[in-house]
C-alpha cells in the first residue's frame, strides 16, 4: 500500500470544478497516483507531512510541443535566417535522408537529457517534438521504442508517436515505399504502446507538415485518430512559406483545404497557427480545436501569435509548448503574455512616419477581452489536458493524477510576492521549480533529480551534441564547417 502524503505550502493552486482557485496556507493530500484532497484543514490520517514553506504548489505543466532531442531550435536563429549572405546556408548533400546518424545509446542520451530538463522545469506531461534534420526519413518506430523506455526510466508522463511523411523535402517527389512504411509503423506504434507503463505512456498521431505529407495520408491518419479518439498533432500555418506553397498548389490556404478534406475535428492539435485568417480561426473554434502556441520557438523566426486574446475570445482552446531551448514553461507563459500585450496596445505595430503621423497596423482589430495570468496558466495546465481528452490532468483536485510541482518563492531573486499566478509568471523562471512529483513519485527534490547521475548525464549529452555539430560539415554538399553557417557571436580564443 502506497504512503498517504500531505503537502503544505503558502499557496496551493486547487480546482473547484470550474476554474483554478488559490488556497492560502493550504494542502494537497495524495496516495499513489491519485489526489485525495485539496484545500484547508485535512484531518485524516497521513503517513508523511511535507511542509514546502513559502511556495506555490501547482499542477504540473503540460507541454504539447516538448523539445526532446537536445539540439532542436538551438541554431534556428542562425541556420534559417530570412536573408542570409550568399554562401552561408547549409546545403544537404548525398547523405541527406539516407540513414539515421545516431546509435541507440545516443538516441537514449538525447532523450534522457531532454526529459531531465523538462522535469526540472516542472513539465510533468510531454508530447515530444524532435528535429529531423539529419534523420534518414522520419522519427522511426525504433526511435520511439527507445523513447518509451527512457520515459519509463525518467518517470515522465508522455504522449509518444513516430512521425511519417511522403517526401523528403517540401514539395519533393513522393517515396511511396518509405511513406507506406512510416505511416504503417506510426499506427502500429499507437496500438502497441497506448496505455503502456501503467498508463503513463499514451499514443498520439504525429504526421509531418502538409508540404511533405500527401493529403491522402493525412486524411487516413485523421480517420484513425477519430476512431481511436487519439490526439493528432499537425504543424500548420506556421509561417508564410506554407501560405506561398498552398495557394499555388491547391488554390486555397491550409485551413480551407483541411475543411474540404474533412480534417477539422477536436482530435486535431495545431502547433503555431500563426498565419490564420479570421475565417480560419472561426472554423477551428467551430470544430472544437486546439492551437499550441510556442512563444520562444516562434520568436526564433521573428514570428508571434496575433493575438492570444483574439484566438481565445473566438473560442480556440489555447495551449502552450516549448519547442526550443530553454524548455521553460514559465518563460513561455511570460513571453506569450508579453506578445499579447504588444497586440493589445498596438505600439509595437505602429509605424511612426516622417510627416509626424502614425500608422496603426492593427487599427481594424477590435479590443479583445483583456488576458490575465490565469489565461496563460490555464494554457499550460487544464487547456492542455482538454486537448488530450483528459479530465484527470492539469489540475489539483480529488481524483486527478498526482502530478504536482512546487515553485519556491523563498528566494531574493523572486522578489516580493502578491497574487501567486502573477508572481509565478512575472517573477519566476523554471529554475524556481524546486520539487516535481509525477504519478505520485518524487522525480526531483530540492532541485536534484532522483536516481539520476546529473554529472554523467551532462557529459554524455555534451558528447552527443558535439556529434550533432559535426554532422553539418559531414552532410553539407560542400563539406563546409559549421562556423560558415553559425559563426561565433564573438571570436573564441583557444588556449595554446
Amino acid at each position: 500500500m502506497s504512503k498517504r502524503v500531505k503537502l503544505t505550502g503558502k499557496f496551493v493552486i486547487g480546482y473547484d470544478g470550474k476554474s483554478h482557485v488559490v488556497y492560502e496556507d493550504g494542502c494537497v493530500v495524495y496516495q499513489g497516483d491519485e489526489i485525495l484532497f485539496v484545500g484547508h484543514d485535512y484531518d485524516g490520517p497521513v503517513d508523511e507531512v511535507w511542509d514546502t514553506g513559502l511556495s506555490i504548489i501547482s499542477p504540473g505543466f503540460i507541454d504539447l510541443e516538448a523539445d526532446i532531442d537536445t539540439d532542436h531550435a538551438i541554431f534556428d536563429t542562425m541556420l534559417f535566417r530570412r536573408n542570409p549572405e550568399p554562401g552561408t546556408t547549409f546545403e544537404p548533400g548525398p547523405r541527406f535522408r539516407t540513414v539515421d546518424p545516431y546509435t541507440d545509446e545516443e538516441f537514449a542520451i538525447r532523450q534522457k537529457y531532454s526529459m531531465a530538463q523538462l522535469i526540472m522545469n516542472g513539465i510533468t506531461t510531454a508530447m515530444p517534438i524532435c528535429g529531423e534534420q539529419f534523420h534518414g526519413w522520419a522519427q522511426t518506430y525504433h526511435e520511439f521504442e527507445i523513447m518509451a523506455e527512457t520515459a519509463k526510466e525518467m518517470g515522465i508522463r508522455a504522449y509518444l508517436g513516430p512521425s511519417f511523411k511522403s517526401s523528403g523535402t517540401r514539395g519533393g517527389p513522393v517515396d511511396e515505399a518509405r511513406e507506406k512504411q512510416s505511416f504503417e509503423d506510426a499506427l502500429r506504434y499507437y496500438k502497441d504502446y497506448d496505455g503502456a507503463n501503467g498508463g503513463m505512456i499514451r499514443g498520439f498521431i504525429n504526421p509531418c507538415q502538409i508540404a511533405v505529407t500527401r493529403p491522402e495520408i493525412l486524411r487516413r491518419a485523421k480517420d484513425f485518430a477519430v476512431e481511436m479518439n487519439a490526439p493528432m498533432r499537425l504543424h500548420a500555418c506556421e509561417e508564410d512559406v506554407e501560405w506561398k506553397y498552398m495557394i499555388p498548389k491547391y488554390g486555397k490556404t491550409t485551413i480551407d483545404f483541411f475543411e474540404d478534406w474533412g480534417m477539422l475535428c477536436p482530435q486535431l492539435l495545431i502547433p503555431h497557427g500563426i498565419t490564420l485568417k479570421n475565417s480560419d480561426i472561426r472554423k477551428l473554434a467551430d470544430n472544437g480545436m486546439t492551437v499550441i502556441q510556442t512563444p520562444i520557438a516562434e520568436a526564433n523566426y521573428g514570428a508571434g501569435l496575433n493575438s492570444f486574446a483574439k484566438y481565445q475570445a473566438m473560442g480556440i482552446n489555447m495551449t502552450l509548448g516549448t519547442d526550443a531551448q530553454p524548455v521553460d514553461m514559465i518563460q513561455n507563459m511570460r513571453l506569450a503574455w508579453d506578445i499579447d500585450r504588444w497586440c493589445e496596445w498596438h505600439y509595437f505595430f505602429t509605424r511612426y512616419n516622417e510627416d509626424d503621423t502614425m500608422t496603426d497596423l492593427l487599427a481594424d482589430e477590435p479590443a479583445w477581452p483583456k488576458t490575465n495570468a490565469a489565461d496563460f496558466f490555464n494554457a499550460a495546465t487544464i487547456n492542455g489536458a482538454k486537448a488530450l481528452g483528459r479530465d484527470d490532468l492539469g489540475k489539483l483536485a480529488p481524483g486527478a493524477r498526482a502530478d504536482i510541482i512546487v515553485v519556491d518563492l523563498d528566494d531574493l531573486r523572486v522578489g516580493p510576492y502578491e497574487d501567486p499566478l502573477r508572481t509565478l509568471i512575472v517573477s519566476c523562471v523554471g529554475n524556481n521549480v524546486r520539487h516535481t512529483i509525477i504519478g505520485g513519485k518524487v522525480r526531483m527534490k530540492d532541485w536534484k533529480l532522483v536516481d539520476v547521475d546529473e554529472t554523467a548525464l551532462k557529459l554524455d549529452a555534451q558528447r552527443v551534441f558535439e556529434k550533432y555539430l559535426g554532422l553539418f560539415e559531414e552532410y553539407d554538399v560542400h563539406h563546409r564547417p559549421l562556423s560558415v553557417f553559425c559563426p561565433p557571436s564573438v571570436p573564441v580564443l583557444k588556449k595554446k
